[in-house]
């Protein structure tokens, strides 16, 4: 019984804007660190929408995943909807790990005994179904954690009120390759080049430029003051910023998403031993971008992996509205 109403359509509706008019549109393919990141800034009562984009999940198991945490940390006011799906010839690349991943990622890191795929038909105008959502914000940041696919079809529609552009990984020339090399661009290259040109190109504009804010772990230890590293010299991963059992401790002794994020780490650690927090921090650097600095062409924290872990408990543990005001 309880898959068949997880699994009915959602009726999508629209909360309350913040008082200020200032949201935040979030894109994810909802992996384990998506759902984290998305977590965090459901506190804040600022999420007008959130896109599921096909990458880790696909788009109706991510969609009905993501509900359920939302459901399950008082939250499930937010509304989620289905996103776009890339032109198959660019997953098709990425060989069989992806299932891998994507199994553990559409359960929850088997938080789930199965997926709960929403059963939400595909959405023909992505635009279209975010503009009631989105009616009353007046600045809108964009946090992008996933693919870019779905962003080119809303983005002409919303980029006349976005103020930033938060995305996950490094502008490609940034790449240690100087080629695109994270998960979420390769897994549609297309739509990632040509957001790109379309990002470069709004910067040209005098009067509406949009600040874009690429969020990555560290390069290393001198980098950046105290942080360590998170990539070597070689370009070889070293995840000091990544989930600790200390910190999964920490979360399950507080409230609202801090133990449901605690469960869904709980239920299999091999699902988090080899990751990083990469989505956690793209969405902190919306909180707390005074913790980051550039390096490059992106931002990474220049604080302890500990006190970033610290950061993100908080997050997901605040009281509304403490932390709501955008910086």
């Amino acid at each position: 019984m309880f898959l068949a109403l997880a699994c009915a359509p959602a009726k999508v509706r629209a909360g309350p804007a913040p008082p200020d008019g200032r949201c935040y549109l979030i894109d994810t393919d909802v992996e384990i660190d998506d759902v984290r990141a998305v977590g965090m800034l459901a506190r804040t009562g600022r999420v007008a929408a959130v896109v599921v984009t096909e990458g880790i999940s696909r788009t109706p198991e991510g969609v009905g995943a993501l509900r359920e945490v939302l459901r399950r940390g008082g939250q499930d006011g937010i509304p989620v909807i289905r996103g776009a799906s890339p032109n198959p010839k660019w997953p098709e690349q990425l060989g069989p790990d992806l299932q891998t991943w994507r199994a553990n990622a559409e359960r929850l890191n088997h938080l789930l005994e199965a997926p709960i795929p929403a059963a939400d038909p595909p959405t023909a105008d992505i635009a279209e179904a975010l503009r009631p959502m989105l009616a009353a914000c007046r600045r809108i940041s964009v946090l992008v954690i996933g693919p870019w696919t779905s962003f080119l079809r809303y983005a002409a529609e919303v980029l006349e009120r976005v103020d930033r552009i938060i995305a996950q990984g490094r502008p490609y020339p940034d790449e240690l390759t100087g080629q695109p090399e994270g998960f979420n661009c390769r897994y549609d290259l297309d739509s990632c080049f040509a957001t790109f040109d379309l990002l470069v190109g709004r910067q040209q504009r005098a009067d509406r430029r949009v600040r874009t804010a690429w969020v990555d772990i560290p390069n290393g230890l001198e980098r950046c003051r105290t942080a360590e590293p998170g990539v070597d010299d070689n370009g070889r991963q070293l995840y000091a910023f990544r989930p600790v059992p200390e910190w999964i401790e920490a979360l399950a002794q507080e409230k609202h998403m801090a133990p449901v994020i605690a469960a869904m780490l709980r239920a299999n650690p091999e699902g988090w031993e080899k990751t990083s927090l990469w989505d956690d921090l793209a969405a902190l650097y919306l909180l707390r971008p005074d913790v980051f600095a550039a390096r490059g062409g992106h931002q990474q924290p220049c604080v302890s992996a500990a006190t970033i872990r610290d950061m993100l408990t908080t997050a997901l543990a605040a009281d509304l509205p403490r932390w709501a005001a955008i910086r």
